[in-house]
């Protein structure tokens, strides 16, 4: 009878053992969600940018990569709303798959719009057309077919002794070749 006691407190062991495994994995697995906000800036210093999140009252987390669309990209601010998705619902397994700062989006957006924005730029796409608000910068050739409006002053050359301005140039009336800076 000892060996079969044995072999029972040996069983015993090993079904506490398994017990506290499965407790240790009920405990990290949870819903596959969670809301957070971003506590710092994101660090985009790796393949991936990262966020520190405050998942709860309690819990902050440090790198939690941050994923966008191909051709997509941003710095969410601080305070940020993260969506966080948990890999197979594990808490330690966390990526960041949505974001959204309420202080700075887009009200009054009409069913069908769409566009970019931030802090006060905006490129905005309507059924009308595209509405471009803040300062654009183009590096490279730009083609336009169709009318041209400028409301303000258009400057036109490589800067310098080239430079034009389309209010203040003038032609002589003799066809001769005009001077610098007019």
């Amino acid at each position: 009878m000892p060996a079969v006691e044995a072999m029972l407190a040996m069983l015993a062991q090993k079904v506490a053992a398994l017990e506290r495994q499965i407790d240790a994995l009920s405990r990290r697995r949870g819903s596959p969600f969670a809301l957070a906000r971003s506590t710092m800036n994101v660090n985009d210093t790796g393949a991936v940018q990262t966020v520190q999140a405050q998942l709860d009252a309690l819990s902050v987390r440090d790198n939690i990569p941050l994923l966008y669309h191909y051709g997509f990209f941003s710095a969410p601010p601080i305070g940020a709303d993260l969506h966080v998705a948990f890999l197979d619902g594990d808490r330690s397994k966390a990526v960041v798959i949505a974001t959204n700062h309420q202080s700075f989006r887009m009200k009054g957006v009409a069913p069908g719009d769409a566009g970019l924005y931030a802090q006060g730029a905006l490129i905005h796409l309507t059924g009308a057309g595209i509405a471009v608000a803040g300062n654009v910068a183009h590096t490279g050739n730009y083609t336009l077919t169709g009318n041209l409006s400028v409301t303000g002053s258009v400057i036109a050359g490589a800067g310098g002794a080239d430079q034009v301005g389309l209010q203040t140039h003038k032609h002589p009336s003799n066809n001769t070749s005009p001077t610098a800076n007019t």
